[in-house]
């Protein structure tokens, strides 16, 4: 990998006067980090910190599932899985120093910071936390899907027969984001009754139909009006997050179409170069983490040890596989939530819709009430779309915040 990334052809300057990151990956930014990665980071150290980590395995309906899981010692300390999605997951790093005691297995690196926050929270009467970190299916140490057209659905239910079935729980709660988002508010409808409380950041939803034609019928008025009317019906954060998401739509997609449609075309060759994996993974992360957050050296770290795991692991195309097998999800019915659910809302994410839409499409599509109410709704000043890598400490408070409030669910 080194003598690859030290001899990887890079233009001497822009190739167009005055592009930056507006055209893709930055080419100063691009060198800057391939030269940390050479002179820098030291694999080494971050593999002895990884191996501090409890990791497990298990079959279930043919899956490899890779998985963390760290007990609280508190009593009465209450179950949690968390999960997120690409790029924030890694296949498994199957070498390991000779002299290590613990062969690395890999790791859910985004979720590491967070797990001391949750177990052993600052107060004892604070809420704690047994806390479960799976691979998703192809990511990390779990194999891959086992067919085509495996879903979030059926990761959902692989995860609930974690839970339940592998570590004996009978009552959990559930977080997710990104792909994560996606399993969690599954693991919150009727059919898996064990999960009693979930939280969601990320959450991607239709605007109801009212607003939807509003929406539509806006685009006739003169740009000034409309901006006039929106101030009128929605907040200024509100605005803020529309703005955000319409950029991310209009500039942020083209990977997502990549991934959705040919996988393993753009898996295949960007998978056998280390620079490729970094500017593809690279330019996702600085654009959905916070701005203030990204300078801190621990984030170059991290960027840099996933991109390692990725391109050691020859793990790049099965990472894109979900787009291509859940794609048809977004033109289903929105999901009906049937447990209380909580949303933490951080202003670098992706998608960051209203409230009262995403409160609308998951009590029941459209005028239905079927759905459970949302109970915790906490809006951040900082974050992105890797709440559990940046500000990990928020995170955990809105667990412990929305465990408090409904104690009751897991007694």
């Amino acid at each position: 990998m080194y003598h690859l990334l030290r001899d990887t052809r890079l233009p001497t300057t822009p190739q167009i006067p005055g592009a930056t990151w507006d055209y893709g990956v930055d080419l100063d930014w691009l060198k800057s980090m391939r030269n940390a990665w050479l002179n820098e980071y030291d694999w080494r150290v971050v593999e002895r910190r990884m191996n501090t980590l409890n990791h497990f395995k298990v079959t279930i309906e043919g899956i490899d599932l890779h998985y963390l899981h760290h007990q609280s010692d508190r009593e009465g300390a209450i179950p949690v899985i968390l999960t997120h999605g690409w790029p924030g997951l890694h296949r498994p790093c199957p070498f390991a120093h000779p002299s290590d005691n613990q062969i690395i297995i890999g790791s859910f690196w985004e979720f590491h910071n967070i797990i001391p926050y949750l177990t052993s929270p600052p107060s004892s009467s604070d809420p704690a936390f047994h806390v479960v970190i799976p691979s998703l299916p192809g990511f990390t140490f779990s194999s891959p899907p086992p067919r085509k057209d495996w879903r979030m659905k059926d990761n959902a239910r692989i995860l609930n027969t974690l839970m339940i079935t592998i570590l004996g729980y009978s009552s959990y709660m559930a977080q997710g984001g990104d792909w994560g988002s996606l399993v969690t508010t599954i693991l919150g409808t009727h059919e898996f009754a064990a999960c009693k409380l979930i939280n969601l950041n990320m959450t991607v939803s239709r605007p109801p139909p009212l607003s939807m034609l509003g929406l539509g019928l806006s685009l006739f008025l003169p740009t000034s009006l409309r901006m006039w009317l929106f101030s009128k019906i929605y907040s200024e954060d509100e605005r803020r997050d529309f703005s955000r998401s319409w950029d991310f739509l209009k500039t942020g997609m083209g990977y997502y179409l990549q991934h959705l449609t040919r996988p393993f075309t753009i898996g295949y060759a960007i998978g056998d170069s280390p620079l490729g994996v970094l500017a593809w993974l690279g330019e996702k992360y600085y654009e959905h983490i916070d701005p203030d957050i990204y300078v801190q050296p621990s984030i170059k770290e991290d960027i840099l040890t996933t991109v390692t795991l990725y391109y050691l692991t020859n793990s790049f195309a099965t990472s894109a596989i979900p787009y291509k097998e859940n794609a048809s999800q977004f033109s289903e019915p929105p999901i009906v939530i049937s447990k209380p659910y909580g949303l933490s809302r951080f202003p670098y994410d992706i998608f960051v819709m209203p409230v009262s839409w995403i409160r609308s499409a998951h009590r029941g599509w459209p005028w239905s009430k079927e759905g459970s109410e949302c109970v915790f709704v906490r809006r951040h000043e900082h974050g992105g779309h890797f709440p559990g890598l940046e500000v990990p400490e928020d995170l955990a408070n809105d667990l412990r915040a929305m465990a408090e409030q409904n104690r009751g669910l897991f007694e």
